[in-house]
């Protein structure tokens, strides 16, 4: 498969709900969330959009605490990252203010299950007093466990559903195998694996099916006869 990063309909959304945040005025709450099923290419979008942004990304682990983050985040804008924790803050606030940037939370359900919230008070207090955009990107439960803590929901101002993937950006992913996929089986994905984590997989491996059998393109038939998507079959 060839390696292309791909305008779905779940990354232009994303990408404009940061574009959104970044137009807000600088008094104005400015946190994001964007949830759903894994699969649906929210992580390839992060990058993307980090990579545009110059963004500051983080992938959220339930061992976090407020110093460890601080931390992390000392590591990334390129400061001392030693000492106590009210120095480190200081150090981040300090260096986001002469020059924001915008942080993004992955996995953010492993801080959602703390029962201190600690990080996310940090978070909201670093969103607080520079102004940074900082956007959370989590499962699909995540839009409900932030609404038990209005607190932090109440700054939230763009929400993102990620959805399963529609038949245009299967088609588009298609592309990019080796073998032409014929429209059958871009239905059938549509049906049956509409996430592009299976479909990747699914196409790795009929790609050395279609090479050791002679196929140039695979159609619906093809992909029965390959048995290809053993350990990844839906039920019905």
């Amino acid at each position: 498969m060839k390696e292309e990063f791909l305008l779905t309909q779940n990354y232009i959304k994303l990408n404009e709900s940061v574009q959104g945040l970044k137009e807000l005025p600088l008094s104005a709450p400015k946190m994001g969330l964007g949830y759903g099923n894994y699969g649906l290419g929210k992580t390839i979008s992060l990058e993307k959009i980090t990579a545009q942004e110059d963004a500051l990304l983080f992938r959220a682990v339930q061992t976090w605490t407020k110093s460890s983050l601080l931390r992390e985040i000392c590591i990334e804008l390129n400061l001392d990252s030693q000492g106590q924790a009210s120095y480190l803050y200081r150090r981040v606030v300090e260096s986001l203010l002469n020059e924001p940037r915008i942080i993004i939370i992955d996995e953010v359900d492993a801080i959602l299950k703390s029962t201190k919230n600690e990080v996310l008070e940090l978070l909201r207090d670093i969103h607080d007093e520079t102004g940074v955009i900082v956007f959370f990107i989590g499962m699909e439960e995540a839009n409900a466990k932030f609404k038990k803590h209005r607190h932090y929901y109440s700054r939230i101002v763009e929400l993102v559903e990620f959805k399963p993937i529609g038949k245009e950006d299967i088609k588009k992913f298609c592309e990019l195998s080796d073998v032409k996929i014929e429209d059958d089986l871009i239905n059938h994905f549509l049906v049956k694996y509409p996430n592009l984590r299976n479909i990747r997989v699914l196409l790795i491996r009929l790609e050395k099916y279609c090479e050791l059998n002679g196929y140039e393109s695979a159609d619906l038939k093809i992909f029965i006869q390959s048995g290809v998507d053993h350990g990844t079959r839906q039920k019905d």
